[in-house]
């Protein structure tokens, strides 16, 4: 319990540390544009070189944590402005394990607009490895994704509505997604097997559930009103419907063409997603 409220204790030192940081920058960002590392594909894959050198022992190869914070996580680091961004990696978090960097300026803006971009919706991606086309035709194809998923109303209803995924998740959270569906906790997608008192046995999503009805969809995308005085017994799957053997079905460029395909999936369009 002690180990636990010390760790506790540090995350939020990291937190207040960093707001304080932005804070004291406030004064010198006003009218001052911000860097141009960020949102620059140059920039950003230089700093992808240096992160992988620098900070992913701690961080993880794609930002997911480990030793450090998980950086896709929008949390104490996220609400910063590019300066305070800046701060935190040149001069690190006192008290902590997080330590100062010596690289030049340049270098520290281009490791800031790479960790900046981890949670940068996909569509504001401008190099994205993969055909978006041949993804299409995979994401309705040999992937089978179109069975349970819909893009601009085409498609099954037992997961989640992807038309909008560029513009709502990050790259790499799209590629986690994929891979290990259980990651990101969509606990209203979680599998049910619930068992009638009649003998019968429906199997699908739990879009509703309380003490007196529950709501199921098949895989049909049927919805199925029961009521829980019927029922015998309800099975909560603890994994996803989604299946957890892309990176064995898929060779890596299908992933990426897949990736691709969705990281263009916007309600609205590209060059208005990006301001």
């Amino acid at each position: 319990m002690i180990q636990f409220q010390e760790q506790d204790h540090m995350r939020l030192c990291i937190i207040f540390l960093g707001i304080g940081l932005a804070a004291q920058h406030d004064a010198s960002k006003e009218g001052k544009p911000k860097n141009p590392a960020f949102g620059n594909p140059e920039a950003i894959a230089a700093g992808k070189k240096l992160y992988a050198n620098s900070c992913a022992a701690c961080h993880g190869p794609t930002g997911q944590g480990g030793r450090g914070p998980n950086l896709r996580h929008r949390g104490a680091w996220h609400p910063l402005e590019d300066d305070g961004l800046f701060r935190i990696i040149e001069k690190g978090v006192p008290s902590s394990d997080m330590p100062g960097s010596n690289l030049p300026e340049s270098q520290i803006w281009q490791t800031a607009a790479f960790v900046r971009s981890l949670t940068a919706p996909a569509i504001e991606s401008t190099t994205i490895p993969g055909d978006p086309a041949a993804g299409e035709s995979l994401f309705t194809g040999k992937a089978g994704c179109v069975n349970c998923h819909r893009v601009s109303g085409r498609g099954g209803m037992l997961g989640p509505d992807l038309s909008n995924i560029g513009a709502m998740k990050a790259l790499e959270d799209i590629r986690e997604s994929i891979l290990d569906p259980d990651a990101d906790g969509f606990h209203r997608y979680k599998a049910v097997t619930v068992s009638m008192k009649n003998g019968t046995t429906i199997k699908g999503v739990a879009r509703n559930r309380n003490n007196y009805s529950m709501q199921v969809q098949d895989a049909k995308g049927e919805l199925h009103l029961l009521n829980m005085r019927d029922v015998k017994e309800v099975t909560v799957s603890e994994h996803s419907p989604m299946p957890r053997n892309y990176a064995q079905r898929l060779s890596k460029e299908e992933l990426d063409n897949v990736i691709a395909y969705l990281a263009r999936q916007s309600v609205r369009p590209r060059d208005a997603a990006k301001k």
